[in-house]
């Protein structure tokens, strides 16, 4: 719960490390230099964001996150996603498919479609920490599935 709550709360008032709103822009974020933020500055050990290009209240946005290890609930998001798993083991299940998801390493990369809550998912950082490149052509939002 630790993880859903600073998602939530923060939606996202991202204004974390430099990025250009012009998609137009050339970016390049060498290794080690992302500039790390907190999602929810209540809970600055909690997850963290890098935002490498883009506007995460409008989209099309690509960052960096940084997970503790633990699950998120199901949720879902308003944007199509994108994503790499850079380091760290993740889990990346449907509702109700928890028990079927396996871990996976860096270099997994998965496509989840957005919209509505009948796209929702549950993730889980299996590892201390968990970092995966996300790329949403709208706004970066999660929806928690009540």
């Amino acid at each position: 719960m630790r993880i859903a709550s600073l998602l939530v709360a923060s939606a996202f008032t991202l204004t974390v490390g430099t990025a250009s709103a012009d998609p137009k822009d050339y970016t390049i974020t060498p290794a080690g230099t992302a500039k790390f933020g907190p999602v929810d500055p209540a809970q600055p050990k909690g997850a963290q964001a890098a935002i490498i290009q883009g506007d995460p209240k409008t989209g099309p946005v690509a960052f960096l996150l940084k997970l503790p290890k633990g699950k998120v609930p199901v949720h879902w998001h308003t944007s199509d996603y994108w994503a790499v798993l850079v380091e760290g083991k993740t889990k990346h299940w449907l509702p109700g498919k928890d028990a079927d998801a396996k871990a996976n390493g860096p270099g997994t990369a998965w496509y989840q479609p957005g919209g509505s809550d009948k796209d929702a998912h549950g993730d889980s950082c299996e590892t201390d920490s968990c970092t995966i490149f996300i790329y949403m052509n709208k706004k970066l939002d999660l929806n928690v599935v009540k």
